[in-house]
């Protein structure tokens, strides 16, 4: 699945950008069912939550929900990069870097669909968003 060749542009757009179409479609499907599923949880588990002098089990209740919540939270992050990426599709971007506009390898895209950085641009440490 070739995306890009070695000149920079993309060997048949409509062909790559329907590929990675089909690929993210299919890729955010799984992930959104995946969110559903630690979302689910049995409400006679939380109407039985007691903290008495024993509360191994709420607490092991406790740790279970936020250690889903926090795999939530970091799915919903790649639902986001795949939705990015699909507008990039859209704009007729999908591709390139984000950052310096270069072509993103076919390995890399192969490899992380929803890539908007290239190898070296991703490698680089983030800027803080913090003011100093």
């Amino acid at each position: 699945m070739s995306r890009i060749n070695p000149g920079g542009a993309a060997a048949d757009p409509a062909d790559a950008g329907r590929d990675a179409r089909e690929t993210l479609l299919r890729k955010r499907s799984e992930i959104v069912t995946k969110v559903d599923q630690l979302g689910a949880h049995d409400p006679a588990e939380v109407a039985n939550l007691g903290f008495g002098k024993r509360i191994g089990d709420a607490t092991s209740y406790a740790v279970g929900r936020m250690t889903d919540a926090y795999q939530a939270r970091t799915i919903y992050a790649t639902v986001a990069e795949i939705d990015q990426a699909l507008e990039r599709i859209d704009a007729g971007t999908y591709g390139r870097c984000t950052s310096c506009g270069l072509a993103i390898p076919a390995e890399r895209l192969d490899a992380v669909p929803s890539a908007a950085l290239c190898v070296p641009c991703s490698a680089r440490p983030a800027r803080s968003q913090a003011v100093r």
